[in-house]
């Protein structure tokens, strides 16, 4: 049996970080209801640098 992964992106426009992981939490707890145990990773990004991520569920 071979394992896959399905990933996609949701951009979210937030003043600040706590506002960003409200909304990244809303999307998370309702993606969860349909798919159990789904990881998540918020990352902010920037022009100049890489991501700088948080691991949520």
């Amino acid at each position: 049996m071979n394992e896959y992964k399905l990933t996609f992106t949701v951009t979210i426009e937030e003043l600040d970080d706590p506002a960003a992981r409200k909304q990244a939490k809303g999307i998370m707890e309702t993606l969860d209801t349909i798919v159990a145990d789904s990881e998540m990773k918020l990352q902010q990004v920037y022009m100049d640098r890489a991501p700088r991520g948080v691991r949520m569920g």
